[in-house]
């Protein structure tokens, strides 16, 4: 009776641990099944991006290979407080995998200065490196050795030369070139509907085709020149006397509205191929009536559905009204301020691959 227990005992153990067995394989063929589908979902996926996009096919597959810091580095431009590029910018540049920086005047003092931190910027850190500047002449430059920054943009719609506006466009372009810039926030868009426009003076004209002839030719000399052209302030500042850079402006003006004034400059600016449009902090309840533009979807989908935008949105400075705490997941981020905000602002973001992918592409094609 003993030994017949002890038979029995050791068939219940084996079939125990048969069943335990099974279980497991079967839990592992289950996990493996959902891990592959996913798989299998993900390069769906892929596979339809690249359909869709197929100029971006190769730097998707990139930025798929990519972690989730590397691609919200894609994402991002920061200032630098920098004169002699800095152990502590390379790092924190390399850490975040940051892709752009834009130098304002307290970066430069001379113009070998100025092409060493360029020259540092891409050995050190990215040689793809973005670098931009806000360079637009009048009331607006960062170099002071820059021979046209007393040439505003109102200047040159006054003159109502399209020649005019493309040499001055073009011989600028070739000059940040030369010191190591390759990207312009510029040309403006922005139709001032008067005087009281804080944005008039920084305006080719109040006259919509006016803007959008010396925006053709400026457009047409920076690509000549081999300059990325950031085209702003999407949709349009001209109707407000607030500044941006204190309060959100507000323009209520419906979609109609704009289509036949404040976007015609943005639409033409698109169709010559400019690389990136710059979106400002406007309201406009017509839109969105709780984000500003800079932050809001609706207005990407203006740009990309209504208006064939095919290359990258980026933001207006992000630091400006003191009250922008977000980001954004499809475009560029920008900041004034490095050391901040770059390790918490950023945290947040999602990548979209498809912004990822355009901002790649014109760093590999245009630096």
């Amino acid at each position: 009776m003993f030994k017949n227990f002890k038979v029995v005992k050791s068939i219940i153990i084996l079939f125990s641990f048969v069943i335990i067995g099974l279980v497991i394989n079967s839990c592992s063929k289950d996990e493996e099944k959902k891990a592959a589908d996913l798989k299998t979902e993900e390069e769906k996926y892929i596979i339809e991006l690249k359909n869709k996009y197929p100029y971006l096919s190769n730097y998707i597959d990139e930025v798929n290979s990519m972690n989730v810091e590397e691609r919200r580095g894609l994402l991002t431009m920061v200032g630098i407080t920098d004169t002699v590029l800095s152990e502590e910018t390379i790092n924190t540049l390399k850490d975040n995998h940051i892709a752009g920086v834009i130098l304002f005047n307290y970066n430069i003092v001379d113009e070998a200065q100025l092409k060493k931190l360029t020259s540092d910027l891409k050995k050190y850190v990215n040689k793809n490196m973005l670098i931009s500047i806000d360079e637009e002449g009048g009331e607006v430059f960062r170099i002071p050795f820059d021979k046209y920054k007393n040439i505003s943009a109102k200047m040159i719609g006054d003159s109502n030369s399209s020649e005019y506006a493309y040499n001055i466009a073009y011989n600028k372009a070739k000059f940040l070139k030369e010191m190591g810039i390759n990207m312009i926030l510029g040309p403006l868009c922005d139709v001032p509907s008067n005087k009281d426009s804080y944005i008039y003076n920084r305006s080719f004209s109040t006259n919509v085709e006016t803007v959008s002839k010396m925006v053709e030719a400026t457009i047409k000399a920076q690509k000549d020149a081999g300059i990325i052209s950031v085209v702003k302030h999407f949709p349009g500042h001209g109707d407000t006397s607030v500044n941006s850079h204190d309060e959100f402006p507000v323009i209520d003006k419906t979609l109609e509205e704009l289509k036949n004034k404040e976007l015609i400059p943005f639409q033409k600016a698109i169709d010559l191929g400019a690389e990136m449009v710059l979106v400002a902090h406007i309201k406009n309840k017509y839109i969105d009536d709780t984000l500003p533009s800079s932050m809001s979807e609706k207005y990407r989908k203006l740009l990309e559905e209504d208006m064939g935008f095919k290359g990258v949105i980026i933001t207006d400075d992000l630091v400006m009204t003191g009250k922008i705490k977000g980001t954004i997941n499809y475009g560029i981020n920008l900041t004034s301020n490095i050391y901040k905000n770059v390790e918490g602002m950023f945290r947040n973001i999602e990548p979209d691959i498809i912004s990822c992918a355009k901002v790649l592409k014109i760093m590999r094609e245009n630096t």
